[in-house]
């Protein structure tokens, strides 16, 4: 087999979507992904598809490794290896392949997130030198006999743009690349609802769905106590709830335990000095 690399730019948008999701062929969660999904993701988390690899296997697109860039840092937006592929070490070829490829663009750190139970993919990377720097969550709400029932805070719509003012301040951890300001600045179909303050929001969510089902984009607040309060107040909108990649070192983390949302999975957050 004659490995060879090219870039994802030399392919369209909906070549790469096809690889794409026949690189996540049988992965723990679905990565069918669209043409329109495609070119949304470019946007939204500023992937460099001229810096991002695609490995090719007797010239073949065999995987792809996505890389967004904002300024300095590099971030691996989705790494796979097609399902025939897979036991030869392409993914491990296409990773120091990425890795070459984020430091000619002048960055000085790439991070990327690994489902912990993918072991394989955590020993890939612990072996090019990528250590877990963080844990990051999803966690899920259900409505349940245990809630609390006493009457939630009302919540006020808010334009997202003007709850990002506050964005700064309101976040004891860092964000995830995918909550980061950046890209939720040009996420469209968000909806903001907050609980007022003295000088500005107490708390915030940047949300998407309907009453059937929420998905938090983002969640500022003040303190644990004005977070607790907006999430009492999404409860009483929606029959679910669903937050991806919250730090576990965020103090508003807290707030999610005692609203009664439940881990359903954990994800590492690992980086490289390049």
């Amino acid at each position: 087999m004659t490995i060879t690399f090219t870039s994802a730019a030399t392919l369209s948008l909906e070549a790469l979507a096809d690889l794409f999701t026949r690189s996540f062929e049988g992965y723990f969660y679905p990565g069918t992904t669209t043409t329109e999904a495609m070119a949304r993701r470019v946007r939204v988390e500023s992937l460099d598809l001229c810096a991002s690899p695609v490995i090719l296997a007797d010239g073949e697109p065999a995987g792809v490794a996505l890389i967004g860039r904002r300024g300095d840092h590099a971030w691996c937006g989705g790494f796979g290896v097609v399902a025939a592929q897979r036991g030869h070490g392409l993914a491990t070829a296409l990773t120091v392949e990425m890795l070459s490829r984020a430091r000619s663009t002048g960055a000085g750190r790439l991070t990327l997130e690994v489902l912990t139970r993918n072991e394989r993919a955590v020993r890939i990377c612990e072996r090019a030198g990528i250590e877990i720097t963080r844990r990051l969550l999803v966690m899920i709400w259900h409505p349940s006999d245990e809630d609390d029932n006493a009457d939630p805070s009302p919540l006020v719509e808010v334009a997202p743009a003007e709850l990002l003012n506050h964005f700064i301040g309101m976040h004891p951890a860092p964000a995830a690349w995918q909550r980061d300001l950046p890209a939720l600045l040009v996420t469209s179909g968000l909806r903001g609802l907050a609980i007022p303050g003295d000088s500005g929001p107490a708390a915030y969510a940047l949300v998407t769905g309907d009453t059937e089902g929420l998905r938090l984009a983002d969640l500022g607040a003040r303190n644990v106590t004005s977070a607790h309060a907006l999430l009492r107040g999404l409860q009483a909108q929606t029959r679910s709830l669903v937050s991806i990649n919250e730090p576990t070192e965020s103090s508003l983390t807290v707030a999610f335990y005692r609203a009664g949302f439940i881990i359903v999975d954990k994800q590492h957050e690992m980086e490289i000095t390049l």
